[in-house]
């Protein structure tokens, strides 16, 4: 017997919320992969906001530095594109257990590694 899962029409609703960063995992593909884990604590902080009219907000403290803005988040099937202040950011995101993962993957250029970010937020 074959099990086959209904997909929610609009299961991006879910986004709509609070997120607190929790971590965040960069893994470089150079001659040799090296990974680089950054933890939630006083000096990095970060809340997102999305909104239902498709506009979204942050807060972030890096390395006690404070940043804010406001943006759009526009999503098709898994992945999401948030534009927010000078930077476009193109993810697939999955929602688990209350944690939003965020992963963003560039390919390998002639001037740099290829790598992969994997940040995942808790639900407020």
């Amino acid at each position: 017997q074959r099990s086959f899962k209904i997909k929610p029409k609009f299961g991006h609703l879910k986004l709509v919320d609070e997120w607190t960063f929790l971590s965040m995992e960069t893994i470089t593909y150079s001659e040799e992969e090296e990974r680089e884990v950054v933890m939630q604590d006083k000096k990095n902080v970060e809340t997102l906001s999305f909104h239902r009219s498709g506009s979204m907000s942050f807060v972030s403290v890096n390395d006690g530095k404070e940043k804010k803005g406001r943006g759009l988040w526009l999503i098709r099937d898994e992945n999401i594109r948030i534009i927010a202040l000078a930077d476009t950011i193109d993810a697939t995101y999955n929602i688990d257990n209350g944690i939003l993962t965020l992963t963003t993957s560039e390919k390998e250029t002639d001037k740099f590694y290829g790598f992969t970010s994997i940040v995942k937020y808790q639900n407020k």
